[in-house]
């Protein structure tokens, strides 16, 4: 699976980044193609008009434009398509200038080619005058040679900037495709051991409702009161399995960001009593000391859903607490944090389980009960909320010595 999506990657990936460096080369030969011919006809523009404003002295200025550029050829035709004079001389040969007498009705800037060799030229209609009488028209030829020879090699760099544009595009694809590939690695497994632990939690309670039902069968005369143990047994199970379904529902959920958190001003330490009284008669019963200590906690939250965040810490507490242990919970504000701290004098979490507690389905002890662990979803869920709060989560144990969590959360949205 993953070596075919990789190469579906390295392909994709390698596509756009020759496409990308490819067009990079193609805009730069063809910005570099257009400024060099948009350079020529500038010239040729300002040579035509100046030598429109100096048509009194055309004799003198050609003469020193012999000096000045050998790339500008003149050539003087007079009426009828006869060549008065080229300048310099002896630069065309009679069948270049026979080919250039083709071009002299068009007036507008042109180009054309002799043999190997490129000119862009213009004509120039020259009305009378004192020096050149005879001369009606002048074309005024440029040279391409030297723009076409950087064309040329331009061409040739980007040409095997192009070749080695396929060994780059191949290795980046390779590269982002591994990088890529990292993330979607991790999910598919995170899935595949999320699924298998699901499948397995979801076995037990089944497995059990099985026999209880089929010892039901085995004994069908006898009376509710006899079987109330296997129908207790059946119905613990039944809630386990309701819960566990809620848990993975709020997970998936989550995942997919289909639970919308509902932001509005609340007063958390209201929240933390209101849970810390629900479980009073929980440690009451396990002869646990469950102790509040909250100041005042404004805050902008979803109240449900902090709600079930301090119920299931609290829960957790009590829970691996012993007899004759205590669980104490803090909450004030710092640097317009609310921190809340449950500090239990519990079992405690070793070191190598501690950083894997969020995980779901995660077993630290496995001669734990399941039904005394619940379903392995609620250190995720809490995470989760305290994640789409802003908030961190932190955990301190050590096996023995207890466990102590702090929860910060934002005071405003």
């Amino acid at each position: 699976m993953f070596t075919k999506t990789k190469r579906r990657l390295v392909i994709t990936n390698s596509l756009v980044f020759f496409i990308l460096q490819n067009s990079f080369g193609a805009m730069i030969y063809l910005y570099t193609y257009y400024s060099l011919y948009h350079q020529v006809d500038n010239n040729l523009l300002e040579k035509k008009n100046h030598l429109l404003h100096e048509r009194e002295r055309i004799g003198t200025e050609l003469n020193q434009e012999r000096e000045e550029n050998h790339r500008l050829v003149y050539l003087l035709w007079e009426k009828g398509q006869k060549l008065n004079k080229v300048i310099p001389s002896n630069t065309f040969t009679k069948q270049d200038t026979a080919r250039f007498a083709e071009l002299l009705n068009k007036i507008e800037l042109q180009s054309t080619s002799i043999g190997d060799n490129s000119y862009r030229l213009i004509t120039i209609p020259i009305s009378k005058n004192k020096n050149y009488v005879p001369v009606q028209k002048i074309q005024v030829i440029y040279n391409l040679k030297r723009e076409k020879e950087m064309l040329s090699h331009l061409l040739m760099v980007i040409g095997f900037g192009s070749i080695l544009s396929v060994f780059i595009a191949i290795f980046a694809g390779i590269y982002l495709a591994n990088k890529a590939l990292i993330p979607i690695k991790l999910s598919w497994e995170k899935q595949q051991q999320f699924v298998a632990d699901a499948s397995h939690e979801l076995r037990t309670p089944l497995s059990v409702m099985k026999l209880n039902l089929e010892r039901l069968f085995r004994h069908p005369d006898n009376t509710i009161e006899q079987e109330s143990e296997t129908i207790h047994q059946a119905i613990q199970e039944i809630n386990y399995l309701s819960k566990m379904s809620s848990d993975l529902l709020t997970l998936a959920r989550s995942n997919s960001n289909q639970l919308q958190l509902i932001h509005e001003t609340i007063q958390l330490d209201e929240i933390i009593h209101q849970v810390t009284k629900g479980f009073n008669a929980l440690a009451i019963l396990k002869g646990v000391n469950l102790k509040a200590d909250i100041a005042p906690i404004q805050m902008i939250g979803d109240k449900e859903r902090l709600k079930q965040l301090f119920v299931i810490l609290i829960d957790n507490a009590i829970k691996y607490t012993k007899g004759n242990g205590s669980v104490s919970i803090k909450g004030s504000i710092k640097n317009s944090r609310a921190v809340i701290e449950i500090v239990d004098t519990g079992i405690g979490i070793s070191k190598e389980d501690l950083p894997h507690i969020f995980n779901r389905y995660y077993r630290g002890d496995k001669s734990r009960s399941r039904h005394l662990e619940g379903s392995g979803l609620g250190l995720s869920i809490a995470e989760w909320i305290v994640q789409s709060h802003s908030g961190k989560i932190r955990v301190k144990s050590n096996i023995g010595e207890g466990t102590h969590v702090f929860v910060t959360l934002p005071l405003s949205k």
